[in-house]
Protein backbone atom coordinates (compact mmCIF):
# COMPACT_ATOMS: atom_id res chain seq x y z
CA UNK A 1 0.00 0.00 0.00
CA UNK A 2 0.98 3.62 -0.28
CA UNK A 3 1.14 3.91 3.50
CA UNK A 4 3.60 1.01 3.64
CA UNK A 5 5.74 2.64 0.94
CA UNK A 6 5.82 5.85 2.98
CA UNK A 7 6.78 3.96 6.14
CA UNK A 8 9.69 2.27 4.33
CA UNK A 9 10.74 5.60 2.83
CA UNK A 10 10.58 7.47 6.16
CA UNK A 11 12.64 4.78 7.92
CA UNK A 12 15.43 5.18 5.31
CA UNK A 13 15.21 8.98 4.94
CA UNK A 14 14.76 10.51 8.39
CA UNK A 15 14.87 14.09 7.09
CA UNK A 16 12.70 13.28 4.04
CA UNK A 17 9.10 14.16 3.19
CA UNK A 18 6.28 13.78 5.68
CA UNK A 19 3.36 11.58 4.61
CA UNK A 20 1.40 14.39 2.88
CA UNK A 21 4.40 15.51 0.83
CA UNK A 22 5.29 11.90 -0.01
CA UNK A 23 1.72 11.20 -1.21
CA UNK A 24 1.74 14.40 -3.30
CA UNK A 25 5.04 13.52 -5.01
CA UNK A 26 3.89 9.93 -5.53
CA UNK A 27 0.72 11.18 -7.24
CA UNK A 28 2.81 13.47 -9.51
CA UNK A 29 5.16 10.59 -10.38
CA UNK A 30 2.23 8.27 -11.09
CA UNK A 31 0.72 10.86 -13.46
CA UNK A 32 3.96 10.94 -15.51
CA UNK A 33 4.67 7.23 -15.39
CA UNK A 34 2.94 4.86 -17.79
CA UNK A 35 4.35 1.41 -17.05
CA UNK A 36 3.91 -1.28 -19.64
CA UNK A 37 4.68 -4.99 -19.55
CA UNK A 38 7.66 -6.11 -21.60
CA UNK A 39 6.70 -8.92 -23.99
CA UNK A 40 9.14 -11.77 -24.61
CA UNK A 41 8.83 -13.21 -28.12
CA UNK A 42 9.88 -16.79 -28.75
CA UNK A 43 11.28 -17.77 -32.14
CA UNK A 44 8.57 -19.04 -34.50
CA UNK A 45 5.80 -18.40 -32.03
CA UNK A 46 3.74 -15.53 -33.50
CA UNK A 47 3.18 -13.63 -36.71
CA UNK A 48 1.47 -10.25 -36.31
CA UNK A 49 -0.55 -8.99 -39.31
CA UNK A 50 -2.42 -5.78 -40.04
CA UNK A 51 -3.33 -3.32 -42.77
CA UNK A 52 -1.90 0.19 -42.66
CA UNK A 53 -4.47 2.91 -42.07
CA UNK A 54 -3.17 5.14 -44.88
CA UNK A 55 -3.63 3.91 -48.44
CA UNK A 56 -1.50 4.33 -51.56
CA UNK A 57 -2.75 5.19 -55.04
CA UNK A 58 -2.54 3.57 -58.45
CA UNK A 59 -3.79 4.94 -61.75
CA UNK A 60 -5.99 2.75 -63.93
CA UNK A 61 -4.34 2.85 -67.39
CA UNK A 62 -7.64 2.39 -69.26
CA UNK A 63 -9.86 4.93 -67.51
CA UNK A 64 -7.28 7.18 -65.86
CA UNK A 65 -9.14 6.72 -62.58
CA UNK A 66 -7.14 6.93 -59.35
CA UNK A 67 -7.71 3.89 -57.11
CA UNK A 68 -6.78 3.52 -53.47
CA UNK A 69 -4.81 0.37 -52.62
CA UNK A 70 -4.27 -1.18 -49.20
CA UNK A 71 -0.91 -1.88 -47.60
CA UNK A 72 -0.56 -5.23 -45.79
CA UNK A 73 2.11 -5.54 -43.10
CA UNK A 74 3.29 -8.74 -41.35
CA UNK A 75 6.06 -9.07 -38.77
CA UNK A 76 7.56 -12.01 -36.91
CA UNK A 77 7.69 -11.60 -33.14
CA UNK A 78 11.24 -12.63 -32.25
CA UNK A 79 13.28 -11.60 -35.31
CA UNK A 80 11.02 -8.68 -36.26
CA UNK A 81 11.53 -9.64 -39.91
CA UNK A 82 8.92 -7.57 -41.74
CA UNK A 83 6.91 -8.17 -44.92
CA UNK A 84 4.97 -5.40 -46.70
CA UNK A 85 2.86 -5.57 -49.87
CA UNK A 86 0.05 -3.67 -51.57
CA UNK A 87 -3.29 -5.21 -52.50
CA UNK A 88 -6.51 -3.98 -54.10
CA UNK A 89 -8.67 -4.39 -50.97
CA UNK A 90 -8.96 -5.80 -47.48
CA UNK A 91 -11.44 -8.45 -48.63
CA UNK A 92 -11.09 -11.95 -47.18
CA UNK A 93 -9.53 -13.50 -50.30
CA UNK A 94 -6.93 -10.74 -50.53
CA UNK A 95 -6.18 -10.95 -46.80
CA UNK A 96 -5.66 -14.72 -46.91
CA UNK A 97 -3.52 -14.37 -50.06
CA UNK A 98 -1.37 -11.76 -48.29
CA UNK A 99 -0.91 -14.01 -45.28
CA UNK A 100 0.03 -16.94 -47.53
CA UNK A 101 2.57 -14.89 -49.49
CA UNK A 102 4.02 -13.64 -46.18
CA UNK A 103 4.42 -17.24 -44.95
CA UNK A 104 6.29 -18.11 -48.14
CA UNK A 105 8.44 -15.00 -47.72
CA UNK A 106 9.30 -16.01 -44.13
CA UNK A 107 9.93 -19.60 -45.17
CA UNK A 108 7.56 -21.26 -42.73
CA UNK A 109 4.50 -20.96 -40.54
CA UNK A 110 4.54 -19.77 -36.92
CA UNK A 111 2.61 -21.41 -34.10
CA UNK A 112 0.05 -18.58 -34.06
CA UNK A 113 -1.04 -15.67 -36.19
CA UNK A 114 -2.26 -12.47 -34.49
CA UNK A 115 -4.58 -10.42 -36.71
CA UNK A 116 -6.41 -7.22 -35.94
CA UNK A 117 -10.20 -7.50 -35.61
CA UNK A 118 -10.87 -6.89 -39.30
CA UNK A 119 -13.88 -8.65 -40.83
CA UNK A 120 -11.64 -10.78 -43.06
CA UNK A 121 -10.28 -12.52 -39.96
CA UNK A 122 -12.89 -12.12 -37.21
CA UNK A 123 -16.62 -12.08 -37.92
CA UNK A 124 -17.69 -11.27 -34.35
CA UNK A 125 -15.21 -9.75 -31.95
CA UNK A 126 -15.38 -10.58 -28.28
CA UNK A 127 -12.93 -10.32 -25.43
CA UNK A 128 -13.26 -13.99 -24.52
CA UNK A 129 -14.73 -15.86 -27.50
CA UNK A 130 -14.21 -14.08 -30.83
CA UNK A 131 -15.88 -15.81 -33.78
CA UNK A 132 -13.37 -16.34 -36.56
CA UNK A 133 -13.98 -16.18 -40.27
CA UNK A 134 -14.39 -19.80 -41.43
CA UNK A 135 -12.13 -19.43 -44.46
CA UNK A 136 -9.36 -17.76 -42.46
CA UNK A 137 -9.73 -20.46 -39.82
CA UNK A 138 -9.39 -23.16 -42.50
CA UNK A 139 -6.31 -21.38 -43.88
CA UNK A 140 -4.70 -21.35 -40.42
CA UNK A 141 -5.62 -25.00 -39.86
CA UNK A 142 -4.05 -25.94 -43.21
CA UNK A 143 -0.74 -24.40 -42.09
CA UNK A 144 -1.06 -25.76 -38.53
CA UNK A 145 -1.42 -22.34 -36.92
CA UNK A 146 -3.66 -21.01 -34.19
CA UNK A 147 -5.44 -17.67 -34.58
CA UNK A 148 -5.15 -15.30 -31.61
CA UNK A 149 -7.02 -12.11 -32.55
CA UNK A 150 -5.90 -8.97 -30.75
CA UNK A 151 -8.38 -7.59 -28.27
CA UNK A 152 -10.54 -4.71 -29.43
CA UNK A 153 -9.00 -1.29 -28.63
CA UNK A 154 -5.84 -2.92 -27.21
CA UNK A 155 -3.07 -1.86 -29.62
CA UNK A 156 -0.40 -3.18 -27.23
CA UNK A 157 -1.55 -6.73 -28.11
CA UNK A 158 -0.07 -6.16 -31.57
CA UNK A 159 2.39 -3.39 -30.87
CA UNK A 160 5.06 -4.94 -33.12
CA UNK A 161 2.92 -4.68 -36.23
CA UNK A 162 1.77 -1.19 -35.25
CA UNK A 163 5.44 -0.20 -35.06
CA UNK A 164 6.09 -1.88 -38.42
CA UNK A 165 3.25 0.15 -39.96
CA UNK A 166 4.85 3.31 -38.59
CA UNK A 167 8.19 2.27 -40.13
CA UNK A 168 6.40 1.63 -43.45
CA UNK A 169 5.01 5.18 -43.33
CA UNK A 170 8.49 6.60 -42.70
CA UNK A 171 10.53 4.46 -45.08
CA UNK A 172 8.15 3.41 -47.86
CA UNK A 173 5.37 5.99 -48.13
CA UNK A 174 7.80 8.93 -48.01
CA UNK A 175 9.96 7.45 -50.78
CA UNK A 176 6.91 6.84 -53.00
CA UNK A 177 5.55 10.36 -52.59
CA UNK A 178 5.07 12.13 -55.92
CA UNK A 179 5.48 8.95 -57.99
CA UNK A 180 2.73 7.42 -60.13
CA UNK A 181 2.00 3.69 -60.38
CA UNK A 182 -0.35 1.74 -62.62
CA UNK A 183 -0.54 -1.54 -60.68
CA UNK A 184 0.04 -2.99 -57.25
CA UNK A 185 3.04 -4.88 -58.66
CA UNK A 186 4.66 -1.55 -59.57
Amino acid sequence: TLKLLWQEYSSKHIDGFQSTGFYKHYKLWKGRSHPSMHMEHKVGERLYVDFAGKTLQIIDTESGEIKQVQVFVAILGASQLTFVMTVESQEMEEFIRCCEIALHFFGGAPIAIVPDNLKSAVTTSSRYEPRLNENFEAFAEHYGMAILPARVYKPKDKSLVEGAVKIAYNRIYTNLRGREFTSTAD
